[in-house]
């Protein structure tokens, strides 16, 4: 598994791999070189220990597709995108079809603001998923007391609703969303896709859709994860003040900041919202969607 970083540019042909300097994962949408985080040694050493716990498993059973899944996602964890992106697509040339695999190998596509590769990886699972029993996804980064509770089909709609709007097709997003919402289990799900899914819908001038999207977003839902979204949802039904809110911590957090100069942006305060917008794009956590999006509304 060592040769997946130096072999990876030429496994898959990045077009941009020649462009970047050595060492960096992609570029900001204004141009930045972005490169994998400053890890906390310690936490360092636990994510490489995990990789190669993940690595010894995969070479073990090379043929075993969760195997190759858990040494992608092991390596995102670490900031190695790339290597991720190139291991998922070892996996899906003997399995070409595999709607595991094509999710996550379009979230990474994602990360690495490559939008439309997310957008053909994540169509292809969403039609494989038509004849795909449902399935919860193991969580590599469990919040303590949560179950587990992500589920493929979830995640396939989710993802692609979210590539589609980065792209900027809306319509698109809000189909896709749909179709995730319908899949949506429990609450940490519902609130997640309601905050994108408003989002989408005030793009497309569709005021009163979008607030009946979030109607029905009350206080006393089951929500530990997704507290941001869950905030954005009620500040958008008039019932909290953006006084009220509270920023989680992490990814959460520039996901609540996002939301917010996103509602900015689309009820006319341009001036607040740019600013906001230029401040979270410059996040050091560039992974998180929150990030990406205000990349993208920067550059619309």
């Amino acid at each position: 598994m060592a040769a997946v970083r130096a072999s990876g540019c030429v496994a898959l042909a990045f077009a941009a791999c020649s462009a970047l300097p050595p060492g960096a994962e992609c570029r900001a949408r204004d141009g930045r070189v972005l490169r994998p985080p400053t890890l906390e040694p310690e936490r360092r050493a636990q994510l490489e220990r995990d990789l190669a716990a993940a690595e010894a498993a995969w070479a073990a059973a090379p043929d075993d597709r969760d195997a190759a899944i858990w040494v992608g996602r092991r390596l995102g964890y670490l900031g190695r995108h790339r290597d991720a992106v190139a291991v998922f697509t070892r996996a899906l040339a003997a399995r070409p079809d595999d709607p595991f695999l094509l999710r996550h190998r379009g979230h990474r596509w994602i990360t690495l603001r490559e939008f439309q590769r997310a957008i053909v990886d994540l169509q292809r699972a969403a039609v494989a998923c038509r004849t795909v029993p449902d399935r919860v996804e193991p969580d590599g980064q469990p919040t303590p007391g949560r179950p587990p509770h992500g589920t493929l089909h979830y995640a396939v709609h989710y993802h692609l609703g979210l590539a589609q709007f980065l792209a900027g097709d809306f319509a698109a997003a809000e189909r896709a969303w749909l179709d995730c919402l319908a899949v949506a289990a429990h609450d940490e799900a519902r609130v997640a896709v309601s905050h994108w899914l408003w989002c989408a819908r005030r793009r497309l001038g569709d005021v009163a859709g979008a607030a009946a999207v979030v109607a029905a977003i009350g206080a006393d839902l089951d929500v530990v994860e997704n507290r941001g979204y869950w905030q954005l949802c009620r500040f958008y039904a008039g019932r909290l003040a953006r006084a009220d809110l509270v920023p989680p911590a992490g990814s959460a957090g520039s996901a609540l900041a996002f939301g917010l100069a996103h509602y900015d942006l689309v009820t006319g305060d341009r001036e607040r919202a740019v600013a906001a917008l230029r401040t979270l794009a410059g996040a050091s956590g560039w992974s998180a969607f929150g990030v990406i999006a205000a990349e993208v509304e920067l550059t619309r």
